[in-house]
């Protein structure tokens, strides 16, 4: 649902701010600022600290822009339904000024946001500066910058180093691995392998991708059923098939659609190693406490030794859809001060616990970097791939988790799962298969 609230109005009434002079613009006169956002990165947020960050720097931003208020609205908590929400507005030509898009989707508007490279080039910003996949999402094929990378996170193997000395690099050595830490009472190999978005980018894709499998072409349109890439595919599902059938991993896992369903597992006290976000360090730390330092993460392991490794990379970035001179101007300041600039992104995703998307905000001293940051960094350089923006790719995940269920719980074989996601997926709206 919707909610509205014209915070420039609230901030100052909040804050006890008089401010009646006659000097100042009077509500009607100034200009308003459109921002839609998702609730954890507004003044809404349930973070209390996160709440004050941006609260404090709306009130920053009004006080140097007295001509402005910015008026904030809050995305749905579902994402899928609020980007395809924005995706409306842009196409109906009542886009707000500035709105939060999930990374990975950004190009999906592109053709509706403004293009920021001489903004950034006043402000100081270097493009190359991002991430190597932050750069690749941001930019056009015009070769323009369309958006602005916030923050970002990676995946990997999480072990136990008192249990496992050295971790498995390739899958053959994680049920090897898996196997042996059973018979001292451990579980083997936590990991997502249900319904769920968790399975396909922290399971799915990376060993996919590793393969050198494309989910779309260039066009958006789904190719992960056809040729090398449904041959890539079927030998990700048999990959992970075969770690279940040989006791690796647990038939439970198919009802486990998400990361963080490994937090539970790990307060258990008997987990040895598990598949993983880089948010997730900051909770299994508070989880296990003094025990956290027996832990350690290592690069997601690959079919073959020779593979090259792949993980996935998230985040969010901000767009700017206004083509009024001032307000983009203004748009960019507030965004860059409060989220990308060095000290912004740094504060922001010390906040957040997340990772920085700029990379020398990594050495800035308004970063406060967690447990496991320097890996982290590794693999967001060396490792990190984004999900595609095709408007196809929600129904491809989606369908590829289901089918990756269905194999783990034993309802379908490896090979019939893909082919049967593949016919959804392409299934034509003539009724006939594409």
């Amino acid at each position: 649902m919707k909610k509205s609230i014209s915070i420039g109005m609230s901030m100052l009434v909040i804050a006890g701010l008089a401010g009646c002079s006659g000097d100042n613009p009077s509500a009607e006169e100034k200009e308003t600022l459109t921002w839609y956002t998702t609730a954890g990165y507004s003044p809404e947020a349930p973070s209390a600290a996160t709440s004050d960050y941006i609260s404090e720097n709306i009130e920053s931003f009004e006080k140097e822009h007295p001509d402005m208020n910015i008026q904030l609205s809050l995305q749905s908590s579902n994402i899928d339904e609020a980007m395809a929400r924005l995706l409306e507005q842009a196409n109906t030509g009542r886009a707000p000024d500035m709105a939060a898009i999930d990374g990975y989707m950004l190009d999906r508007y592109k053709e509706y946001l403004q293009p920021l490279d001489e903004l950034m080039e006043e402000r100081g910003l270097d493009p190359d500066d991002y991430l190597p996949f932050a750069e690749k999402v941001l930019r056009g094929d015009d070769g323009k910058i369309y958006g602005l990378y916030m923050s970002t996170d990676t995946r990997m193997l999480y072990y136990n180093k008192e249990v496992i000395e050295e971790p498995p690099s390739t899958w053959e050595e994680v049920i090897e691995v898996s196997n042996e830490v059973q018979k001292e009472g451990y579980e083997g190999l936590v990991l997502p392998l249900g319904i769920g978005e968790g399975t396909s980018v922290t399971s799915l894709w990376p060993l996919f991708w590793s393969q050198g499998g494309k989910l779309v072409d260039k066009e958006g349109n789904p190719v992960f059923g056809k040729g090398e890439n449904r041959e890539a595919m079927i030998r990700t599902f048999e990959t992970l098939d075969r770690a279940q059938e040989e006791g690796a991993v647990s038939k439970r896992m198919a009802s486990s659609g998400r990361e963080n369903d490994a937090n539970g597992e790990v307060a258990a006290g008997d987990t040895a190693m598990f598949l993983g976000g880089s948010w997730q360090a900051a909770t299994i730390e508070e989880i296990l406490g003094d025990d956290f330092e027996n832990w350690e993460v290592a690069s997601l392991p690959t079919i073959e030794e020779d593979d090259p490794t792949v993980s996935s990379a998230g985040g969010w970035a901000w767009g700017i859809f206004t083509d009024d001179p001032e307000k983009k101007e203004a748009a960019f300041d507030f965004l860059m001060d409060s989220f990308i600039s060095e000290e912004g992104m740094g504060e922001f995703t010390s906040i957040q616990g997340s990772l920085p998307a700029r990379t020398s905000v990594y050495e800035s001293d308004s970063y406060n970097p967690g447990a496991f940051n320097d890996e982290f960094l590794t693999s967001l350089e060396t490792e990190a791939e984004a999900r595609p923006g095709a408007s196809k790719y929600n129904e491809i995940s989606v369908q590829l988790q289901t089918a990756i269920s269905q194999v783990i719980s034993g309802s379908k074989e490896p090979e019939q799962a893909v082919d049967d996601a593949w016919e959804i997926v392409t299934f034509g709206e003539s009724g006939e298969s594409e």
